[in-house]
């Protein structure tokens, strides 16, 4: 069912005020703190890794882009700033807050909730055309092999032939089982570790054995990364700075500090 036909009491209420304020990273803790299984990470997906992501899927590729689990959508906003039109953007989350925090933050965008794990079901009468990805940020080193692999086959029973199934994961090892394959053949792609990412992760592209198509990030998009890093850090530093400005009456303590500085 689509987000934008649910109740209206998710639209307003104390604790609907509270999420918000608070910030992207306050809602996933909080999130993580009342379901560890189904929220995963305790933090959402840092920005470098976001845009790697991104950079796994054709903005250009004919058909939509299905999103699971984007929670409070640094992916989703990677993807727009890739190129991906909003419109094409289909968004699947299970939690009721995270969906209506999805809908205020990218209006341009479907967003569907329901169980990414039962996708033929969730997406029934929402797609028009094939996908031509499906970019995931599900825990899935938290489901059973099994139902890891049911995820990939309906992926690709969605998907047209050309299409990727991208993953990221904070093990070493693809979080798809290869050895339980059960006749479903695919490839699988392992990009270089997310180093800037806290803590590091690892992006899997997955796409059907007849596929010709590989991912092949241009260099330049690292060392894009990297560049962006280093501002991150000054940004952080800025605002760091005017934090404590704010917080200071009137300027009275950093009146104080330039005195004791000079004493």
């Amino acid at each position: 069912m689509s987000a934008s036909r649910r109740p209206a009491k998710l639209q307003s209420g104390p604790r609907n005020i509270i999420d918000l304020r608070l910030g992207d990273e306050a809602r996933f803790i909080r999130s993580w703190l009342e379901n560890p299984l189904l929220a995963g990470a305790i933090t959402p997906s840092g920005r470098f890794l976001a845009r790697a992501m991104a950079h796994c899927v054709d903005p250009h590729a004919k058909g939509p882009i299905v999103e699971l689990g984007p929670g409070t959508g640094p992916v989703t906003q990677a993807l727009l700033a890739r190129g991906v039109a909003p419109e094409r953007l289909v968004l699947v989350e299970y939690e009721p807050s995270f969906c209506h925090l999805l809908e205020k933050k990218f209006p341009h965008v479907k967003v569907v909730r329901g169980d990414a794990y039962r996708l033929h079901e969730t997406l029934a009468g929402v797609l028009d055309e094939q996908p031509a990805a499906v970019v995931s940020s599900l825990p899935l080193l938290t489901k059973p092999e099994t139902t890891r692999l049911s995820l990939l086959r309906q992926a690709f029973d969605l998907m047209a032939p050309e299409g990727r199934f991208v993953q990221f994961t904070y093990g070493v090892k693809s979080p798809i089982p290869t050895h339980l394959s059960a006749g479903l053949r695919f490839r699988t792609q392992s990009l270089a570790p997310i180093w800037l990412n806290l803590p590091p992760a690892r992006i899997f592209v997955y796409s059907q054995a007849d596929c010709t198509q590989s991912v092949e990030p241009r260099p330049d998009v690292f060392a894009k990364l990297l560049r962006q890093s280093r501002r991150l850090g000054r940004e952080i530093r800025d605002e760091l700075e005017e934090a404590r400005a704010r917080l200071a009456p009137h300027g009275s303590q950093s009146s104080i500090g330039a005195k004791s500085r000079r004493s």
